[in-house]
């Protein structure tokens, strides 16, 4: 973040506390304040050894010194109370504003951007990384103040004792310093490191909980679960070490901050017996010098935190760029559009997916994509659907460039389904409208009926009025899917993407879908990708992808003939289709 991010290159922090600055202001003034009151009942104590020291001792004068202690705690207590009230105040509005302006700015950040983000950073980001500016805000403003402000009053009233011994109470402070450097070597890298970390486990800690009723169906436990292993592998071996480098630097520096008394002792000691320092100035010394150096120990927690804090900063700002898009007039391209991919190239952490693809998908028609696992289908999907920007190369819809257009035309112009559909929380008829909030009951139903879907949503108990939770939980995985599915297909997008949208279906129902799908919207430019070749076979075109290049393209009839991988593929499933557990007899053979 180098200390800014863009809003106006007002510095981060500046930006993040806007607002707040009259309450952190008074709640450091507070604390200074009490910081000064907390050193006088010392000096009261050193005026009360003075008192005792008299025969006989005034017992007025002593509880008169009594209750202007009391008069301190209470002062102290009335200004930390103030202190933090104004610091907690800020602290939550800060959060408050931070993650509604996280959230908002999330609907406004790149697609691609968002799907290189596991759920377990997003987690971290949002929530972990915002939560800990509470600490600071709340907490370190208000205690580290006092911190450093305590051994400079104390050292102030030690000055006026005896300076000599004021410097004395001083000179542990260059060792403490070494080593607290020593403790803090290569700290940032550490926490990059532990950040990383704990991205993997909070990620597969949220796919084991996904996914705990089917570890629990066959009597697995997370030691089963490899990637749950691996991080918590990883986050051991890293506290591991992060624990053998920062121990030895934190217990000097503990031990060092409190050695002065091996010095102050004697020569106090030396310059009382000279009667250059007396009895109560000695006690007070010894008071104040052995002790005035312990509140550093939370400046230097707090200076451990703090880089985690930043890191966190760090990692959300992002979020924070992305500007709202202009409100412009760009017209969504209607009727049936042409799509094409021109030598469109992409790959993952180097390892390329696709290479110098060409193709075009014509304008409402339906082409399907074949090929083995791996061969780039959903990535080509993924492409169209603006989920990924291409490495060279160029998509157009309607020779328009995909990436040219905003979010809001793509999404009006492109539709996605994916095999993962999503259930919000709240009504069928809430998650229907995501995508087109004024859609009418015909339009409503005509989506239902064409998704395979509308049987089952009229018979449930409230209709398209029946809640769901976000997880679906009221319905199996094919009708969640179908949901999705007529989700989009409401939107009535030009283009309309579907990587194995249809999985939920068995082959008779996938083809209803697709007939229905073509008399509906006979103008939509569909692009499929479905495993079971018969449901595709009608398409007026199906391109083969292997290993990330085009093979070939045709239609059912001339791939079955020139294509080696297509009929590979068609003749296993037609074999598959005809297997039978039982051996059948030639009578049963027959038969059929």
């Amino acid at each position: 973040m180098g200390g800014e991010f863009s809003r106006g290159q007002r510095p981060a922090w500046r930006w993040l506390l806007r607002g707040q600055g009259w309450r952190l202001g008074g709640a450091v003034a507070m604390a200074v304040l009490a910081a000064g009151v907390e050193l006088l009942p010392f000096v009261l104590l050193a005026q009360a050894v003075n008192l005792v020291l008299q025969e006989p001792a005034p017992s007025a004068s002593l509880l008169e010194l009594a209750g202007w202690m009391a008069l301190c705690v209470l002062l102290k207590y009335v200004l930390y109370t103030f202190a933090y009230y104004l610091s907690h105040v800020a602290a939550y509005r800060v959060l408050f504003n931070t993650r509604r302006a996280l959230v908002r700015h999330l609907s406004w950040a790149p697609l691609p951007w968002l799907v290189r983000l596991s759920s377990g950073e997003l987690k971290r980001r949002l929530i972990q990384d915002v939560e800990r500016m509470e600490q600071f805000i709340a907490h370190h403003s208000v205690e580290c103040v006092a911190a450093l402000l305590s051994p400079l009053w104390a050292f102030a009233l030690l000055c006026a004792v005896d300076w000599r011994l004021a410097l004395c109470a001083l000179l542990p402070v260059p060792l403490a310093l070494l080593a607290q450097g020593w403790m803090m070597r290569g700290l940032e890298g550490r926490l990059r490191e532990y950040a990383g970390a704990v991205d993997d486990l909070d990620g597969a800690t949220l796919e084991y909980l996904r996914n705990a009723l089917l570890m629990k169906a066959f009597r697995q436990d997370s030691r089963s679960f490899k990637r749950m292993r691996e991080a918590l592998d990883r986050y051991r071996r890293l506290i591991g070490r992060m624990i053998a480098l920062s121990v030895p630097g934190w217990s000097a520096f503990t031990v060092l901050l409190g050695a002065n008394v091996a010095i102050l002792f004697p020569l106090g000691l030396w310059l009382h017996a000279r009667g250059e320092v007396g009895l109560s100035d000695l006690v007070l010394v010894l008071i104040l010098g052995t002790g005035m150096l312990r509140p550093l120990l939370r400046v230097a927690r707090f200076n451990s935190q703090i880089q985690e804090i930043i890191g966190g900063v760090r990692r959300f700002a992002p979020l924070l760029q992305w500007p709202q898009p202009a409100e412009g007039n760009e017209q969504v391209p209607q009727g049936a559009l042409e799509v094409r991919f021109e030598a469109v190239c992409f790959s993952y952490d180097g390892r390329p997916v696709l290479r110098e693809i060409d193709l075009c998908l014509p304008a409402g028609q339906m082409t399907a994509l074949v090929g083995p696992s791996g061969s780039g289908k959903s990535t080509l999907a993924w492409l169209l659907g603006g989920l990924l920007d291409a490495d060279s190369g160029r998509v157009t819809v309607g020779g328009r460039p995909l990436a040219a257009m905003s979010d809001a035309t793509r999404a009006a112009t492109v539709g996605v389904v994916s095999q993962e559909a999503f259930v919000f929380r709240g009504s069928v008829l809430d998650n229907l409208l995501i995508g087109r909030p004024d859609a009418s009951e015909e339009q409503l139903f005509t989506a239902l009926r064409v998704a395979q879907a509308e049987d089952f949503v009229r018979a449930l108990p409230q209709g398209l009025h029946t809640p769901l939770d976000e997880r679906g939980v009221r319905l199996s995985g094919g009708e969640r899917q179908r949901i999705g599915l007529a989700r989009a297909l409401l939107a009535e997008t030009p283009v309309l993407v579907l990587d194995e949208a249809t999985a939920f279906a068995d082959s008779r129902t996938e083809q209803r879908f697709y007939r229905d799908l073509r008399q509906a919207w006979p103008e939509q430019t569909v692009l499929v990708i479905a495993h079971r070749l018969g449901s595709v076979r009608d398409a007026e075109q199906i391109v083969v992808l292997e290993r990330g290049v085009l093979s070939d393209r045709g239609q059912h009839p001339q791939l079955l003939e020139r294509s080696p991988l297509y009929a590979q593929q068609w003749r296993r499933q037609f074999e598959t289709e005809q297997w039978s557990i039982r051996n059948r007899s030639p009578q049963h053979a027959v038969a059929d």
